[in-house]
């Protein structure tokens, strides 16, 4: 799966200093970053809602457990609230692409 790599990188490059620049590109952004961001959003959206069984838009261990070992076992990184679920933002790893 090449999905949770690419959601692994961006989280890495995401959480970085406060104030910092991201290299998340904007779903606003013109060339081949704006088609990259607009393209993982989509594949994003699509297995997280694969994932949200119960439609609450939030996951838990189990429910990310059916479209991703990668999130399943790094539950507890992801979930940087510590609530026992992935929002859209925990999933994604940043707040640039909104659901």
């Amino acid at each position: 799966m090449r999905f949770p790599v690419v959601v692994s990188l961006i989280c890495i490059a995401v959480s970085g200093a406060a104030g910092a620049q991201t290299i998340v590109p904007k779903l606003t952004e013109d060339g081949r970053r704006g088609e990259i961001a607009r393209m993982m959003k989509e594949k994003s959206a699509a297995q997280f809602d694969a994932a949200d069984a119960n439609k609450d838009g939030l996951l838990t261990r189990t429910e990310v457990a059916t479209v991703s070992n990668y999130f399943a076992e790094n539950f507890d990184k992801h979930d940087t609230n510590k609530d026992g679920f992935l929002s859209w933002e925990e999933f994604v790893g940043h707040n640039r692409w909104p659901k």
